[in-house]
């Protein structure tokens, strides 16, 4: 779910996106409903269909909204590193361990839920393509970041999908174990 400030005003877009989320993570894409929404929102179907016009519309605002997030707290991270002259990419490595813990069952219904439209995972296919673009080029070794990008996508599918999942100490040691690879100089 979206990190909003205390003070902020949340918007009924956000307050429809949570209530989505929430079923999703709950019960599963296949029950993400505009009706389903409006029961959980308390908001009027009116209210709903206003701001997600449809099942396809509030998936892509779900979508948006979880890459808008990631955005930022790469963004922070990247601003963290270079106001503290920390080396880029084990704190991009750092980030992204974080937020492979961030709502794998929501990550799960989104995905289940796109494969039914694969265009709605354009955005997602653009964010990662400028991450990626961002590890290599803040590298001396393009191919230990690559390798390092991917280990990090194959830990996190194989998290979501349950085929291996790590427990603390493994994920710990993994997380180490990519961090000393792109902390090495360039070879």
């Amino acid at each position: 779910m979206a990190d909003i400030a205390r003070d902020a005003p949340v918007s009924t877009r956000d307050l429809i996106l949570d209530a989505a989320e929430r079923i999703v993570e709950r019960e599963g894409a296949r029950r993400l409903t505009i009706d389903a929404v409006v029961k959980e929102s308390g908001y009027s179907k009116g209210g709903v269909l206003y701001n997600f016009p449809s099942k396809q519309a509030l998936i892509e605002g779900m979508v948006r909204r979880m890459i808008d997030s990631a955005r930022a707290d790469f963004d922070k991270t990247r601003e963290e590193a270079l106001a503290s002259g920390e080396p880029l990419m084990p704190a991009l490595v750092k980030e992204s361990f974080c937020r492979r813990d961030k709502s794998e069952q929501l990550s799960m219904g989104l995905l289940a839920a796109v494969a039914e439209q694969p265009e709605l995972l354009d955005p997602v296919r653009d964010f990662l393509d400028t991450l990626r673009a961002e590890f290599l080029a803040n590298t001396p070794d393009p191919a230990k970041a690559r390798l390092a990008f991917y280990a990090l996508d194959g830990i996190h599918f194989n998290q979501m999908f349950g085929l291996s999942v790590l427990n603390d100490e493994e994920k710990a040691d993994m997380e180490a174990a990519i961090l000393a690879l792109v902390s090495e100089p360039r070879s």
